[in-house]
């Protein structure tokens, strides 16, 4: 890609040169033929007599040719990006994606009369009982799995579920208590990636232990709407009850599940990427999270309550209510918009770098065109005040040393880190169009002249990507000063 970039800006060069000399010649050759020479008034070409505005035009044909490789930049930068996200999910897909976890909710089955072609007919379907209270204790510890230059952030948790459930919280709903086959109860939890799942998990309850099985095995169980996608990954999901597990409830007493309160505890041990996220399914949902992780950005529908970040981790506490909420504590099994409604009420934390190199450099890549152009605009007023010469040629050699600035900064930040590349490829590039156009222009002192610009213009930008809210404010007084400067020299030049 590179070599491609560079054959495009050689071929435009050359092609720019030969075209700038052959309307030369063709112009020069022309008013020989028609314009009479005396020797009061000596013979002056049309080049001569309108050579700088002339050259304004080539230099400004030569800066919008100079967009073409730019985009190949950028399109190099997304294609990076992209061989980056291949490796993080090659990862991930082996350790375990992110975790969401929907539950425990209890399943009641009851049986529903209905009338079909004039018959009555007895149908079974499925409610979920939410906690009225879950606590939520985990810790994660994070750490960095790396596949080639590449690394991704991958985490082991252990989280401990307690609560109780309240089974008279069915009468607000129409349905029967007697038809409730209170035998076939089960718990299930939803999670994003079993394959992630380090330990056998148990359900203990009023001294009782269930072990859950793989699988939901609820039938017509609305699984809901994936989550939307994140900034630097693609957290797509199928749904909170995609996948998950079961309990079976059948070993409790019946009368231990319609009368009573049922507590429960359940702990898991699980490892992930990219995420931790929970659903407030408790009618009282309390969450504790505490991580070894430094630069955590919090997610999803509800901010913590709490939260403390060091530089050796972070803790984040959650409390939800059911008020803050949009669907009840008793739902249908297939009800979809209810169930739906549980998956866009997730949060929790992304882990995620603190710097993303390529959105850096996509920022700066943005900024390009107008180093270009300054620095060509202090090339073209150098020539005209100084009477020095630079031709086209020239002018694109500079444009492709300012535009391979960019490929060199993408492919050190891969592996040095954005800030360090950025200086790298800033020196870089600076010393040698210093040292070209000192030769080229003949003067040591107007070639250091365009190296401090240049410098000067690299520090301007490297702070504006730096910068998030007032990136725009400090870039337009930036910018509103240098052409207070162009517009002040611009009165020396005769066109």
């Amino acid at each position: 890609m590179i070599i491609f970039i560079a054959a495009v800006i050689l071929t435009l060069s050359a092609i720019g040169l030969s075209a700038y000399y052959l309307i030369k010649h063709f112009m020069e050759t022309k008013e020989k033929q028609s314009y009479p020479i005396t020797p009061s008034q000596p013979w002056r070409s049309f080049t001569d007599r309108y050579s700088t505005a002339f050259k304004v035009v080539v230099v400004g044909i030569l800066t919008l040719l100079l967009l073409i490789p730019l985009t190949m930049v950028q399109s190099l930068i997304r294609e990076r990006q992209s061989t980056k996200w291949d490796a993080v999910s090659d990862i991930t897909s082996k350790w375990g994606g992110k975790q969401i976890l929907a539950g425990p909710c209890l399943v009641l089955p009851y049986t529903e009369t209905i009338i079909e072609d004039k018959k009555e007919l007895v149908v079974e379907r499925n409610l979920l009982l939410l906690p009225e209270t879950l606590d939520a204790n985990a810790t994660a510890s994070v750490e960095s799995r790396k596949r080639g230059i590449y690394d991704a952030s991958v985490y082991s948790s252990e989280m401990t579920l307690s609560g109780l459930f309240d089974a008279t919280a069915i009468k607000k709903i129409n349905v029967d208590a007697s038809r409730i086959l209170w035998g076939k109860a089960q718990v299930i939890i939803g999670l994003s990636d079993l394959k992630g799942i380090k330990e056998k998990v148990v359900f203990e309850s009023n001294a009782q232990k269930i072990e859950f099985e793989s699988g939901l095995g609820v039938e017509n169980l609305a699984t809901g709407n994936a989550i939307a996608s994140v900034r630097e990954y693609s957290l797509d999901s199928d749904g909170v009850f995609a996948v998950g597990l079961n309990a079976k409830l059948d070993s409790l007493q019946p009368d231990a599940l319609a009368d009573n309160k049922l507590p429960f505890k359940i702990s898991i041990k699980v490892n992930g990427s990219q995420g931790w996220y929970i659903v407030p399914v408790g009618k009282t949902t309390s969450a504790h999270l505490k991580s070894d992780w430094a630069t955590p950005s919090f997610d999803g529908s509800f901010l913590p309550e709490e939260r403390e970040i060091t530089k050796d981790g972070f803790t984040a506490n959650w409390q939800v209510l059911d008020l803050n909420r949009s669907f009840g504590q008793v739902i249908r099994a297939d009800d979809d918009k209810a169930v739906n409604q549980m998956t866009a009420s997730s949060f929790g934390v992304r882990f995620i770098q603190s710097v993303d190199q390529y959105q850096q450099n996509m920022r700066s890549a943005k900024y390009a065109i107008l180093i270009i152009l300054l620095t060509f605009v202090v090339v073209f007023f150098i020539e005209l005040l100084k009477k020095k010469s630079a031709n086209p040629f020239q002018y694109l050699l500079v444009g492709l040393a300012l535009v391979l600035f960019y490929t060199l900064l993408l492919s050190m930040s891969e592996v040095w880190g954005f800030n360090l590349a950025y200086l790298a490829a800033a020196l870089m590039t600076t010393a040698l169009i210093t040292l070209h156009m000192s030769g080229i222009l003949k003067d040591r002192k107007q070639g250091l002249l365009i190296g401090a610009l240049l410098a000067f213009l690299y520090v301007f930008i490297f702070i504006l990507i730096q910068m998030e809210s007032y990136a725009l404010l400090v870039g337009s007084l930036g910018l509103f000063a240098i052409l207070a400067v162009i517009m002040y020299y611009s009165k020396k030049i005769k066109f």
